[in-house]
């Protein structure tokens, strides 16, 4: 059987970055890995267990083919596990010590394999079956007296108080660790299906060849290990190491405080790398502490750091797998606590008001609990909110700054094409002018020879404004439809008349000399004047007076436009409302030589722009 990239192809796809050819040659063998974890299984229960009995035997047997059989029959496999799980039930309670945890850790792996490969039934019995088993090796363990507890409170049948205790504490921590082996193999499985396995993981590497794929609708594909810049390992590697000194300076030394340091450190490496994994070692960690009878320690931090890690960095399956963690947490947490205190203060002989104080001190301790690893959860998706909300911005304001510049590419290109067929107009008018000049004078040339050189002197005066006129638009010069009479100098009158019966008061100042403008500088003048008068007009105060002053010198012409700001708009603002114009305005001026300003002083808008007399006017002393 294969999964989504199983083969020769998915083969080359993932063994590259794991190994080369040496990983390559083995990709096509790795539903060997279960049955030799099986192997290695039975090995330990051979060396360390007993298996003498026929129904001892048989559970064994079941829980390691279970285990061989997760990748390549997954639904096989959990009906094993559930076979084995009701012998050990109903089979001899003396067994040794090893087999109830071998048992467990069975159970575990199988119930990984089994989401990392099997359909979508099969996938979800395994999650219903995890808290089920959980409960079976519960009462597996209490019947081994594998958790002891000492026997207090009322009994009914030879059943105390305490076994009901432990069974229920068993029970939650065993279940918690079994649902979390089925997480990893879930997430195991999503990632595989949705093909963003190169170079991911080689927990990720060794699951892709067998099993069926995860396909459900609106899944959230996800990373099981995400990639970490170089800063952010060392950095991540340096808090590991700083709260394992912690541990440490705080801690003891015993095997199981050993074991239970050495995972929260693991964990807390890899909250960013991997959040689920992370949160995975943390249970375990928890669950070796809790069952070796180990106090609160300083490595509890460790879970707190886990918690906000899968709501800051997890996906969506991840972070609610967070949440469920602290709540379950919190009950374990506050049951653990509550029946440790009560066993050290001798509550061996609870009667109800001891009962009473016992149930108050849970209560008190799970709220506590639940409000510490809360609001470590809740911390981590304020902290993942803020950075998508960073992120949000600093994309919209890159997708604004792209849309003003696209905005003003296009307005820029409309300006040269409405320049381009001004202009048009500009030189057909003056090759008309020549085309007649010289005709006239070539019949007139025996009758009125003063009437030849007027003409030669209309056509050089007009080819050189005509030719600093497709100098100046040679480069934008664009074909476009559609002709009509372009404005001048003359009209602005006529503008300034329509603008003020719009509403707009406006005063209209020329000084200096006269200056002999080309039709296309002209055009350009009145096109400026035109732009700025109707932003004052649409974005201004219309209630105060705008004004035009145009100013002849001796090498050209300065335009001033200037308009009373709106009070209920800042400067900025108007710039921004009004940007959509200036490019076009500034596109005039350049092309035609000279320069523009558009900018807010004080209480106005001013726009200001020079436009220079073209050098061929100046020589031939106007039209």
């Amino acid at each position: 059987m294969t999964g989504p990239i199983g083969g020769k192809r998915g083969a080359s796809a993932v063994a590259a970055p794991y190994g080369g050819v040496v990983l390559h040659r083995f990709v096509t063998l790795r539903w060997v890995l279960e049955p030799a974890v099986a192997v290695v299984l039975l090995a330990c229960w051979l060396l360390f267990g007993s298996v003498a009995e026929v129904q001892t035997a048989a559970a064994v047997s079941f829980f390691c083919g279970a285990v061989a059989l997760s990748r390549i029959a997954p639904g096989v496999a959990l009906g094993l596990s559930w076979c084995a799980a009701v012998i050990s039930l109903v089979g001899p309670s003396n067994l040794a010590a090893p087999f109830g945890w071998m048992a467990y850790a069975a159970v575990l792996l199988t119930l990984f394999g089994v989401a990392a490969h099997g359909k979508p039934v099969v996938l979800w019995l395994a999650l219903a079956s995890a808290p089920l088993l959980g409960f079976a090796g519960a009462v597996a363990l209490g019947r081994q007296d594998r958790v002891a507890f000492p026997h207090f409170g009322p009994s009914i049948g030879g059943f105390y108080a305490s076994d009901g205790v432990a069974l229920l504490l068993t029970w939650l921590v065993l279940a918690a660790g079994l649902c979390i082996g089925w997480l990893v193999g879930y997430l195991v499985a999503r990632q595989r299906a949705s093909e963003q396995t190169a170079g991911a993981s080689v927990l990720v590497w060794l699951a892709q060849s067998g099993g069926a794929p995860v396909d459900e609708p609106g899944q959230e594909s996800g990373m099981l290990v995400r990639r970490l810049t170089t800063r952010q390992l060392v950095t991540d590697v340096a808090i590991a190491v700083v709260f394992a000194l912690g541990c440490a300076v705080t801690g003891g030394s015993a095997r199981a405080w050993i074991l239970v340091t050495v995972g929260f450190t693991i964990a807390v490496a890899l909250r960013r790398m991997s959040p689920a994994i992370a949160l995975a070692v943390a249970w375990f960690a928890a669950i070796v502490q809790m069952t070796s009878g180990l106090g609160v320690e300083f490595s509890d931090v460790g879970v707190l750091i886990v918690l906000y890690a899968t709501a800051a960095y997890g996906d969506r399956v991840v972070r609610w797998a967070g949440l469920v963690s602290a709540g379950v947490g919190a009950v374990v947490a506050a049951l653990y606590l509550s029946v440790s205190a009560a066993l050290q203060t001798g509550y061996f002989n609870l009667v109800s008001g001891r009962i009473a104080a016992l149930a108050l001190q849970f209560a008190f301790l799970f709220v506590v609990s639940a409000t510490v690893l809360g609001l470590s959860w809740v911390l981590g998706l304020l902290m993942r909110t803020w950075r998508s909300a960073l992120a949000s911005r600093r994309a919209q304001a890159e997708a604004e700054v792209e849309r003003l510049r696209a905005q003003e590419d296009v307005v820029v290109e409309q300006e040269r094409t409405r320049i381009a067929r001004d202009m048009h107009d500009v030189v057909a008018h003056s090759l008309a002018v020549v085309i007649a000049q010289a005709d006239g004078a070539r019949y007139a040339r025996a009758t009125d020879p003063d009437a030849v050189d007027d003409a030669l002197t209309t056509i050089a005066a007009t080819a050189r404004e005509a030719l600093g006129d497709v100098r100046l638009l040679l480069g934008e010069l664009r074909h476009a439809e559609g002709e009509g009479p372009q404005p001048t100098l003359a009209d602005l009158d006529r503008l300034v008349d329509q603008l003020r019966a719009a509403g707009l008061p406006i005063e209209l100042h020329r000084t200096g000399d006269d200056v002999p403008l080309g039709s296309a500088h002209q055009i350009a003048v009145y096109r400026i004047v035109q732009e700025a008068l109707t932003n004052a007009l649409r974005h201004g105060d219309t209630t105060r007076t705008a004004t035009v002053d145009l100013v002849g010198e001796p090498n050209g012409v300065t335009i001033t436009v200037t308009n009373a700001l709106s009070e209920d708009m800042p400067a900025d603002g108007q710039a921004q409302r009004i940007g959509h114009g200036l490019p076009g305005m500034r596109e005039r001026a350049v092309l035609s030589g000279g320069w523009l300003s558009a900018e807010p002083r004080g209480d106005r808008f001013v726009v200001t722009a020079f436009l220079p007399v073209p050098a061929a006017v100046r020589q031939g002393g106007g039209a």
